[in-house]
């Protein structure tokens, strides 16, 4: 059996490469798309079906991990991002093809990414937990740092890249992570040890303090890195943008999101979480909107700085937040039905917005999701007020 300190190698190693061969998958998928000629509604539509099959198993994955551990979990999801990266460079040249390999690949992500976050969640305190969760989310800030630089080592000079040498690439990544998965320790189950009382429904769950709220967080900051790993790209392309310069704004995005974690406890200790998560969602509304307004490249930048620290700092907030509000015994579950949210609004926003962005452009994709922020730093402000919840 993999040693403890081997085994908590190959977690941070898995949890890095699994967010390269996502985000190099997804990218290049939409430039496969841009290559097949297809519209932007059905860009959106295959962005969409990355969140579909998720959207109906997430629950259910959760309950499992709550009672069995995460590690069959982690092993099938996994796997299942292999096969689907393998299945996009050997045969997603249509658009039937593209659209089973995405929604396998929103399998896999899923199980995987369940499977981190009930590892982050299992934290005796609240402090504890939330510091987990910020080196957690950090790690993917770095990984996500990474992913675009890959992109932008082979996409090669041109506005469309050589989307089969990075589906490749992708796939030799998901074997790497699925080596780190079978290295790793299969987890604890703190719920079948200490036996503290069981899970509790999904409709009480949805009825505690602050738990629809967090959620919503939660879904909004996600939407955020998906729209902007869908459109993005659309958007290079129509502007004859580089596909190096749409990497390197990717990875600004992810350089300002882990730069932010890296002081997320002292700021939180700080400005409380109230505070920080209303500025932070502000945040990401703000670079959204400077997005959809087609600026010059040097404010678009800045708009992915200041996206990336609303976003580096709202996921492991809402993280937190949610899985304080519940016993220990339902955190599996919450944080499915977090990724059911998430899932949720991964399905039907792509498509939605595709409509608009065939009518308005893509720009208007961005200026849509800010609006959505902005509502929910005021519902969070709220939430979150002294005496309503833990604030």
């Amino acid at each position: 059996m993999p040693t403890p300190t081997l085994s908590f190698s190959a977690f941070i190693f898995h949890v890095m490469l699994h967010q390269i061969v996502i985000m190099v998958a997804r990218v290049t998928t939409s430039y496969r798309a841009v290559e097949l000629g297809l519209s932007d509604i059905w860009i959106g539509v295959v962005g969409a079906s990355f969140s579909l099959l998720p959207l109906l198993l997430a629950t259910q994955v959760g309950t499992r991990i709550d009672r069995k551990g995460a590690r069959g979990a982690f092993l099938v999801g996994a796997g299942c991002i292999v096969i689907s990266v393998l299945g996009l460079f050997a045969s997603g040249s249509s658009i039937i093809a593209l659209l089973g390999w995405t929604g396998l690949l929103g399998i896999g992500h899923l199980l995987c990414l369940l499977s981190q976050h009930a590892t982050a969640a299992d934290q005796p305190t609240d402090s504890k937990r939330e510091r987990m969760f910020g080196h957690y989310t950090a790690l993917i800030s770095f990984a996500q740092i990474l992913a675009p630089l890959v992109i932008a080592l082979f996409a090669g000079p041109g506005a469309l890249p050589d989307t089969s040498l990075l589906f490749a690439v992708a796939t030799l990544s998901g074997l790497m992570s699925l080596g780190c998965v079978l290295l790793m320790r299969p987890s604890a189950q703190p719920t079948v040890r200490s036996k503290p009382g069981p899970s509790l429904p999904v409709r009480q769950l949805l009825k505690q303090k602050g738990v629809v709220q967090a959620i919503l967080a939660g879904v909004g900051v996600i939407c955020a890195v998906d729209l902007l790993v869908i459109y993005l790209p659309v958007l290079g392309a129509q502007t004859m943008i580089p596909a190096g310069t749409i990497a390197a704004m990717l990875m600004i995005r992810a350089l300002a999101s882990l730069l932010s974690r890296l002081f997320f406890s002292w700021l939180l200790s700080r400005l409380g979480r109230r505070t920080l998560l209303t500025g932070a969602l502000l945040a990401t509304g703000v670079g959204l909107t400077l997005l959809g307004m087609l600026a010059p490249v040097s404010v678009l930048t800045l708009a992915m700085i200041l996206i990336g620290i609303g976003i580096g700092l709202a996921s492991p907030i809402s993280m937190s937040w949610v899985t304080s509000v519940v016993p220990p015994t339902s955190r599996g579950l919450v944080l499915s039905l977090r990724l059911t949210g998430n899932r949720l609004a991964q399905f039907l926003l792509p498509m939605s917005v595709a409509v608009v962005a065939a009518g308005a452009g893509v720009s208007s994709v961005f200026l849509l999701l800010a609006a959505g922020l902005y509502g929910l730093a005021y519902t969070s402000h709220a939430a979150l007020r002294p005496g309503s919840d833990k604030a």
